[in-house]
C-alpha cells in the first residue's frame, strides 16, 4: 500500500494512461467488493435496477473522510507577495478597472481603493480574518469536486455491517471485479451520452495514514475559480501563475483516509468527470447477502427484489463454528 500509494502521489500526468497502467500494476484486485445496505425504499429500488449511486464526500458520515492538509499560511503569502509585486498588481489593478468601471452600483471609494496599489493591500489586510476564515472552508470545497461510491473487499466486516446494514438488519451486495458482463455501464445506448462511459470510472484501494495529504495547491486552484465566477472575469490567471492543479489530484484527495479506518477495508469507484446529481452506474451483483438479524419481511422483500434485478446467488448470514460471521446460500425458487 505504501508503494502503490507514492506512485500515485509521483504522478505528473505527462501520460495518463501510461500511469494508469502503472498504478494498475502496483494494485492487487480482490475479486470481489461489498457493499452494505439498511433496507429501505431507495436501497431496495437501487437494488432492483441494479444502480450505485455517486456520492459528494463532503456527504459523507465522516468529516475527516479525505484527509487533507491545508496550508493556509502558504496561500497567505502566495497572495501577499503578488500584493507587494509590480509585476502582478498593475495587470490586475488595470483588469479590475475593466470589470468594476461600467458597473454604477459600485460605490466610487470601493472602487478607488481596489483600483491602487495601497487600497488592494488595505483591503487585503483589514480582511485578514474572514480571508483565513474562508480557507478553512476549502476543505469541504475540495470534497464538494469528488464523486465516489464506496466499497469494502470484506462481506463479513461486523463493523460495517453495524454502521452499514442497520446493525445486521440490512443486506449486503457483492460484485464480482472479473465478471465484465455484470458491469452494464458504457454498454448501453443511453451510455453515449453519459460523461462516466467516455471518462471511465476506475476502482482503487483506499491508503490509510496518519499524514494527511497537502492539498494546498488544490484548494488554492479552486479557490481561484471560485473568483473567476464570482468576478466573471480572468483575474484567477493573474493570482494562479504556477499552482495549476496537478493531474491525479481528485483520486489522491479522494483516497487517502485516516489510519484509524483501515479495518474498513474500502475501495472508492471515481468519477473521473463532474456529473450533476444523481449520478448513477448499472452494476448487477453477483450475490446478495442477507443480514443476521434481518426480519422476514425485509427478507422477502429483498429476495424479490434481488430476482428482479436477476441476481442468482442469495446467502444468509450467521455465525459459524468458530465465532465468526459467515454465510450460506438459501435455496429460492
Amino acid at each position: 500500500m505504501e508503494d502503490y500509494w507514492k506512485t500515485l502521489c509521483s504522478f505528473k500526468g505527462e501520460d495518463i494512461q501510461a500511469e494508469i497502467n502503472i498504478l494498475n500494476s502496483k494494485i492487487k484486485h480482490p475479486q470481489y467488493l461489498y457493499k452494505y445496505r439498511a433496507v429501505n425504499n431507495n436501497n431496495l429500488d437501487a437494488l432492483r435496477s441494479n444502480k450505485l449511486f455517486f456520492s459528494k464526500a463532503n456527504s459523507y458520515d465522516d468529516p475527516f473522510d479525505t484527509f487533507l492538509h491545508i496550508d493556509k499560511e502558504k496561500i497567505y503569502k502566495h497572495i501577499s507577495d503578488k500584493l507587494n509585486s509590480i509585476e502582478t498588481l498593475i495587470p490586475l489593478i488595470n483588469e479590475i478597472k475593466q470589470t468594476f468601471q461600467n458597473q454604477p452600483a459600485i460605490p466610487r471609494d470601493y472602487f478607488k481603493q481596489v483600483t491602487s496599489s495601497d487600497g488592494l493591500k488595505q483591503l487585503f489586510n483589514n480582511n485578514i480574518i474572514p480571508f483565513l476564515e474562508y480557507i478553512l472552508t476549502l476543505r469541504s470545497k475540495i470534497q464538494n469536486e469528488i464523486l465516489s461510491i464506496c466499497f469494502s473487499e470484506n462481506g463479513f466486516n461486523e463493523s460495517l455491517w453495524l454502521k452499514y446494514a442497520d446493525m445486521h438488519r440490512g443486506f449486503c451486495l457483492m460484485y464480482d471485479l472479473y465478471d465484465a458482463e455484470k458491469f452494464h455501464c458504457g454498454k448501453m445506448d443511453k451510455c453515449l451520452e453519459c460523461g462516466m462511459s467516455k471518462c471511465a470510472t476506475p476502482i482503487y484501494p483506499v491508503y490509510y495514514s496518519e499524514q494527511p495529504y497537502d492539498a494546498t495547491n488544490f484548494a488554492f486552484y479552486l479557490m481561484a475559480q471560485e473568483m473567476k465566477i464570482k468576478l466573471e472575469t480572468s483575474l484567477q490567471e493573474l493570482m494562479e501563475q504556477k499552482i495549476q492543479p496537478i493531474p491525479w489530484e481528485i483520486a489522491r484527495t479522494s483516497l487517502i483516509k485516516k489510519e484509524c479506518h483501515k479495518y474498513d477495508e474500502e475501495w472508492r469507484m471515481i468519477a473521473n468527470c463532474k456529473m450533476n446529481l444523481p449520478a448513477t452506474i448499472e452494476w448487477v451483483p453477483a450475490a446478495v447477502i442477507i443480514g443476521l438479524r434481518t426480519s422476514t419481511v425485509d427478507t422477502n422483500l429483498i429476495i424479490s427484489m434481488a430476482k428482479e434485478a436477476g441476481i442468482k446467488k442469495i446467502y444468509k448470514s450467521y455465525i459459524d463454528e468458530k465465532s465468526r460471521l459467515n454465510a450460506y446460500p438459501l435455496n429460492v425458487i
